[in-house]
């Protein structure tokens, strides 16, 4: 940790004994206005995971232009009672974070190195803030379109060294009795000897109550039942809504806000409250890819689930709601063109002609090993050339792992050219993010917040003992 946040820290404890919110409280008026604000019963956290401000604006005029209305996320700006702050996503180890270090700067109220989840440099675990919502009674949940044992849920809940050990995340869920499980990655709950190891985790989650589904139609089923409920519905990431859009053998694979209402159900009725973090993980994905067609239904799946959380709000007062992101991926803007960049609003247009997602032309040509004009035609409205084909084929031929990079290589400026969208990049960015806050405790956001302040600001408003 750095000196100045371990004294921040420090200063806070003096104050209020409690740790990780030194730096949210500007001065004292914020202090005491802190101190005697009504405890929250709940928090809903929603995470669009690698959000970038680029994308927002991306999302907004395409929407204004389809709908004619506002994005949630930019209608947060009108709604009473929000405070918002601008936030530092920094790591231990870096100016620009991953996933792990981010989500674990708001689950243990620390900053730790890329890659490591509530672990600081030293290998000493971290209590997260799960844990400690389990302990004051607390029920507790993790919905995401990610695997369910990925970064940013897992810094919710878990202890591991090393992000990628997903195995041990799943058991730790288990161990720690996460109420609530919803997304993907159920290769990390189930494995047999046909994909080199051999585990199931799945008889033990039902032997400590858990509800196990594995559809939509499942889901639908379960959501009113008062037992705990893991929903495993892909073996890896949650397929991009852009493809589910189409139907076919995704039609049974859960939006995100169908889990997350699902989550809600579940929860609503615990008598001392719920934390619940809920992540729209797979804008990151298609920021990595620099994938415009993916992002943007991805985004606004995640955006649905704003007027879903402001709903419960109105009968649930005593629930604190934020919205927020842990970084920017890609760097995705979208750009002038044309005279007098007149162009841009009729690019906007071009997002009705994707229809599948890079990953998904990704799959298909894995499953021959050879590039396929026809599907590139059917998922992105494009005829490709002999050139382009031969930039992914040798991607294919060399066994690359990720193809993304090649699709890009062979298609984006072209992409580029019809949509106006350009990327800065394929990895994280550095830049600060949006933090909005409702409910009891969100009178302590100051202006701007460092990530790992966020903690605090929880721990406070919940009135938990850490």
């Amino acid at each position: 940790m750095e000196k100045s946040e371990l004294s921040s820290r420090r200063q806070f404890l003096k104050v209020s004994g409690l740790a990780g919110a030194a730096s949210l409280l500007p001065g004292c008026a914020a202090a005491a206005e802190a101190k005697n604000a009504a405890h929250a019963k709940n928090v809903i956290f929603l995470v669009a995971d690698g959000l970038c401000h680029g994308t927002v604006g991306l999302a907004h005029h395409w929407k204004l232009r389809h709908t004619n209305t506002a994005l949630n996320w930019i209608q947060l700006f009108d709604q009473d009672g929000m405070r918002r702050a601008y936030q530092d996503t920094a790591s231990a180890s870096s100016p620009v974070t991953d996933s792990a270090a981010a989500g674990s700067s708001w689950g243990c109220g620390q900053r730790v190195n890329n890659g490591a989840i509530n672990t600081d440099p030293t290998g000493k675990a971290l209590t997260p803030i799960l844990s400690y919502a389990k302990k004051a009674g607390k029920a507790t949940g993790l919905v995401s379109t990610c695997r369910i044992t990925h970064a940013t849920p897992a810094s919710f809940a878990t202890n591991v060294a090393s992000r990628n050990d997903e195995d041990a995340i799943a058991r730790q869920y288990l161990e720690r009795e996460i109420d609530v499980l919803l997304g993907g990655g159920a290769r990390h709950f189930k494995q047999n000897k046909s994909e080199g190891r051999e585990f199931n985790l799945l008889p033990e989650f039902a032997a400590k109550d858990y509800q196990i589904v594995k559809d939509r139609s499942e889901l639908s089923a379960a959501a009113s039942a008062q037992s705990r409920l893991l929903g495993l519905f892909s073996d890896s990431h949650i397929p991009y809504a852009l493809d589910r859009q189409q139907g076919g053998g995704l039609k049974d694979v859960p939006t995100l806000p169908e889990m997350f209402q699902a989550a809600l159900q579940r929860l609503k009725g615990m008598k001392d409250g719920f934390v619940l973090q809920v992540e729209g993980g797979r804008v990151d994905h298609a920021g990595h890819a620099n994938d415009p067609g993916a992002i943007l239904p991805e985004f606004l799946e995640f955006d649905a689930c704003i007027p879903i959380a402001l709903e419960f709000l109105k009968s649930n007062p005593d629930t604190m709601l934020i919205v927020t992101t842990d970084h920017g991926t890609g760097g995705c803007q979208l750009n002038g063109i044309g005279d007098a960049y007149n162009g841009s609003g009729p690019a906007l247009d071009q997002f009705d002609q994707f229809k599948h997602s890079f990953e998904w032309l990704q799959n298909r040509f894995r499953q021959t090993g050879r590039f396929n004009a026809k599907d590139v035609e059917t998922a992105l409205s494009i005829t490709p050339t002999k050139a382009q084909g031969a930039i992914v084929q040798a991607a294919l031929d060399d066994e690359v792992k990720y193809l993304s990079g090649a699709l890009g290589r062979a298609f984006g400026a072209q992409i580029k050219e019809l949509t106006a969208v350009g990327w800065s990049s394929s990895k994280h960015t550095g830049e600060c993010v949006d933090f909005f806050a409702f409910g009891p405790g969100s009178e302590a956001v100051p202006p701007f917040i460092k990530n790992y302040e966020v903690f605090g600001l929880v721990a406070s408003a919940l009135g938990l003992n850490t």
